[in-house]
């Protein structure tokens, strides 16, 4: 269990260690074509958010990238155990795979995340083109 309330205290140290864990998580985990967009997703994010002081902004950030994080290990270890045959893959489909449902149509988002949104579904797309 990590203890995420005390990250805007340490964030230089903080940000760094998360920063190379999910670019390793990318690269031992997702097809290229993913991991590349993933870690151009990854190093913009993190270079936009280089300067922001306020401990509930850095909070905010640092719990969804751990959570981010938290679901590639999650999936790549059920992955791992499907491939040997510890996992039944209809019971893991219910469970683990979560990543790339739908977002509910009522989602309320200001104008600066659905344009965010936007210029990632455009990315996702374009990336197999």
């Amino acid at each position: 269990v990590k203890i995420r309330s005390t990250m805007a205290s340490r964030a230089p140290v903080a940000a760094k260690s998360l920063y190379r864990s999910l670019l390793r998580a990318h690269t031992r985990y997702l097809p290229n074509e993913m991991r590349v967009l993933g870690d151009a997703y990854i190093k913009a994010e993190f270079r936009l958010h280089r300067t922001v002081t306020k401990p509930e902004q850095l909070d905010n950030f640092f719990n969804e990238w751990e959570s981010y994080l938290d679901q590639i290990l999650m999936t790549a270890r059920a992955q791992e155990s499907i491939s040997t045959g510890s996992l039944d893959e209809s019971k893991a489909a219910e469970t683990v795979f979560s990543f790339g449902k739908e977002l509910p149509q009522n989602l309320d988002l200001s104008a600066e995340q659905a344009e965010q949104l936007a210029k990632l579904k455009d990315e996702a797309t374009n990336q197999g083109k």
